[in-house]
């Protein structure tokens, strides 16, 4: 039984490493395999192995490489006159990160993750070799960049994330320590869904009142933003102006990590907007969501073609900064759904970020007058 559970670890350790790492793994599960099946034709305990592994190989990754998030002991220094504006995103390393995908997948499904890491980890590594590397920190940057130009001196803005370095416990952790007294926290998510959720649980665990701030605030999320829903809206139009022709509209939401009623109002209101301004009755739209492996997005993608449209445009207006896996399933999506004469378009507003930026820069102004 023992070759049996070598064999099995060595195959699953290969699914979750890269590079030299998976190599190492794939070698020795060959080796094991030739010797315990083509050699000694043993099949007795494979099937004991097989489980004794899942199960091992899912307890000790998460056990062994999650990320302990650990706030050191703070000691303010003289106190700083600026307000720190920390911006707090999912996060996602550029190349595949094991340890960092494991500590998302653990604050997303807790316990439930010691069965589960292995799958989640093979799906990240398969998502960033299919698309190479993710831009996730070079969109945050943009935003953040630009946010500092508007907002001028007197304000610092900091990116800090949920799943990836700089983790937002030590960005806060560090603020604090450097003196600054003044804090307005953005979570850049849509709606109050998953993700915000742990944001906040891991916001309250730090107990902030401890530490004698003069100021600390917590934005809105953005599904109330009429002016990101009217700027999808006239990227949509501008899209199928010229077309003249039959054309279908997939708003896709996210089910699983936004919270559904606020999803599903924010894209209710960019379909608003579009009715409204667009009295072309040979334009269709469609609301799916993000569930059971795509089935609704897909099924709604072919009630469309049902209508004999010339072109289906999908876009994916909940998501704020677009992920590895976001990006994974756009992709996923045009090659399932491609048949026909049909073509497929994938529309994501090149000017969000900078919507974005003008969105936390007038709530903050606001702030700043309602505090003046």
């Amino acid at each position: 039984m023992l070759n049996s559970t070598l064999l099995f670890i060595c195959v699953f350790l290969s699914f979750i490493f890269t590079g030299y790492m998976e190599n190492i793994f794939i070698v020795l599960s060959t080796l094991i395999f030739y010797k315990q099946i083509i050699l000694d034709r043993d099949y007795k305990y494979m099937a004991y192995g097989l489980i004794i592994a899942f199960i091992g190989v899912n307890i000790i990754t998460v056990s062994a490489f999650r990320n302990h998030i650990k706030i050191k002991d703070i000691s303010p220094l003289e106190e700083q006159e600026e307000t720190v504006v920390l911006l707090v995103s999912e996060g996602e390393s550029k190349n595949y990160n094991l340890k960092e995908r494991v500590t998302e997948t653990y604050f997303e499904k807790g316990i439930k993750s010691y069965l589960t890491v292995m799958k989640d980890l093979y799906d990240y590594k398969m998502y960033y070799e299919d698309l190479g590397s993710s831009s996730y920190k070079e969109d945050a940057e943009y935003i953040a960049s630009n946010l500092r130009e508007k907002l001028g001196s007197n304000y610092k803005v900091v990116n800090s994330y949920l799943y990836s370095y700089p983790y937002f416990e030590n960005s806060i952790s560090d603020i604090i320590s450097k003196g600054y007294k003044n804090i307005i926290i953005c979570p850049m998510f849509m709606t109050e869904g998953e993700d915000f959720n742990i944001f906040t649980k891991r916001y309250e665990n730090l107990n902030l009142s401890t530490y004698n701030l003069n100021q600390v605030e917590i934005l809105d999320t953005f599904y109330k933003s009429n002016n990101l829903a009217l700027l999808y809206k006239d990227e949509i139009l501008k899209t199928i102006a010229s077309k003249n022709k039959d054309i279908g509209v997939l708003l896709i939401g996210f089910q699983n990590e936004n919270n559904i009623e606020q999803d599903i109002l924010f894209r209710e209101k960019i379909r608003d907007y579009i009715l409204q301004d667009e009295k072309n009755s040979y334009i269709q739209i469609k609301l799916p969501l993000l569930e059971n492996n795509k089935k609704d997005i897909i099924k709604c993608g072919e009630e469309l073609l049902e209508y004999g449209i010339d072109g289906l445009y999908i876009v994916l207006p909940t998501s704020i900064i677009d992920s590895i896996s976001t990006k994974n399933l756009v992709n996923s999506i045009l090659s399932e759904l491609d048949m026909g004469n049909t073509k497929f378009y994938y529309i994501d507003t090149n000017e969000k970020y900078d919507l974005i930026v003008d969105e936390i820069f007038d709530r903050i102004s606001l702030l700043s007058k309602i505090g003046g």
